[in-house]
């Protein structure tokens, strides 16, 4: 994979990794959303506003778990599965998150989303 030069091409990547991810955003340690892209053959599951409660929620959970990261260690990314969508939320460097809708997927599924997950861990973007 090649190294990503800004943060809005990870959204894309994340569309173009699987069929079943609906929608990617990147945003910032407020909640406003920098870029997001999503699939142009599916409804949205949630509305923008229902978007960005659960972003912030998001958010503010990761920022529970760096108070707790002297003692765990620092979060890689957080996978929650509901029955109609699992939502994939991965810190990045500026205190940015990814944050991604899936459809419901069986685990084996998951490999290239993970491969992208785990990439992103390793390679910090260059923005």
């Amino acid at each position: 994979m090649k190294e990503l030069d800004d943060e809005s091409k990870l959204c894309s990547m994340m569309l173009e990794a699987n069929k079943n991810v609906r929608f990617a955003a990147v945003c910032n340690a407020d909640g406003k959303i920098l870029w997001n892209c999503s699939r142009t053959d599916k409804d949205n599951i949630m509305s923008t506003g229902e978007t960005s409660d659960s972003l912030k929620r998001s958010l503010e959970n990761w920022k529970f778990r760096e108070k707790l990261a002297p003692k765990i260690g620092r979060g890689k990314f957080v996978l929650v599965e509901y029955e109609n969508l699992f939502r994939i939320t991965v810190p990045l460097r500026n205190n940015h998150l990814l944050y991604v809708h899936v459809d419901p997927v069986k685990p084996e599924d998951m490999g290239d989303i993970l491969k992208i997950v785990n990439w992103v861990k390793e390679h910090p973007l260059q923005t």
